[in-house]
């Protein structure tokens, strides 16, 4: 039986309404409803998570009741483009799940584009360029870093529970923030890159529950996903954010076996454009692809 937040909130601290205390709002539900591919003209969903389409790299867009979380920025400025069109006009909080480009390579455009409460990323450096001049524009506009610490954020009416990254990670992949979204019955899971290394981690800390929508952890890789990660996180959907021919062979077939297997739907941006999940206040679900009709397995 999947886990409540009340029983996260034990593991992970107090609830903490952070974005509730933004002195600008993001965009309004009323706004969120009306945008998008094919007619959305019914009343906003109580949280929409949409998976861009951003080429070889991650972005997922969280929005609840008027706030908005972005989790990764894809790897150009085309991001800020699809923000422009998806209506975003702020963003309460910014994660990096870890320090590698196709994850930050659009946040520095995104910071100059669009304001932003607060800025979250997994604490490691990676001492690259683009790491520097994203943390170069947090400073300068005065936005609140936050510390990958276990801590769960009130975002709208969903609530975002931060799975700190182990401490004795070999790599970036396997030093990625995690973030579990949960609404009403309701939860999905994003691991950015997390290798198997991380993955083992993550389920000795017993925290990981079973889940609705599982991001598949490193653009689908063969080293980022376990019968005993599967077993333990159950997810009816998988998503893979993945280039259309990428060099790096991402998802890998062997991977792909492991996620088309038990009857679960699988998605791929490389395929199906950008995927889209609309989640009601109770915690039923329904997931669309931009493209419909296309295969992901």
């Amino acid at each position: 039986m999947r886990r409540s937040i009340t029983a996260l909130a034990r593991l992970t601290g107090l609830i903490i309404p952070l974005l509730a205390a933004c002195d600008t709002p993001g965009t309004t539900a009323a706004h969120a409803s009306a945008v998008g591919w094919g007619a959305e003209q019914q009343a906003a969903p109580a949280l929409d998570i949409r998976f861009l389409n951003v080429g070889q790299g991650d972005a997922v867009l969280l929005r609840s009741a008027g706030r908005t979380a972005l989790v990764d920025a894809g790897p150009s400025d085309d991001i800020v483009r699809r923000l422009r069109v998806l209506g975003v006009d702020t963003i309460d909080l910014l994660v990096a799940s870890h320090n590698h480009a196709d994850h930050i390579g659009g946040a520095d455009a995104v910071l100059d584009s669009i304001p932003v409460g607060f800025y979250l990323d997994n604490g490691f450096p990676a001492s690259t360029r683009i790491q520097q001049r994203v943390l170069e524009r947090v400073e300068r506009k005065g936005v609140a870093y936050l510390a990958p610490t276990a801590r769960t954020i009130a975002l709208g009416s969903a609530r975002l529970v931060v799975l700190p990254p182990p401490a004795a990670g070999t790599s970036q992949n396997n030093r990625s923030v995690g973030i579990l979204v949960e609404q009403g019955g309701f939860a999905a899971l994003l691991t950015g890159d997390s290798e198997i290394e991380q993955l083992n981690v993550l389920l000795s800390r017993d925290s990981i529950p079973d889940v609705d929508v599982l991001k598949a952890a490193h653009h689908g890789s063969r080293d980022a996903v376990s019968p005993a990660w599967l077993a333990r996180t159950r997810p009816e959907v998988a998503v893979i954010s993945a280039g259309a021919g990428n060099g790096y062979g991402h998802p890998h077939p062997t991977a792909l076996r492991y996620y088309c297997a038990a009857k679960r739907r699988v998605f791929r941006t490389d395929r199906h454009g950008e995927v889209r999940v609309t989640v009601t206040p109770e915690g039923s679900y329904t997931v669309t692809g931009a493209r419909a009709g296309a295969s992901g397995c």
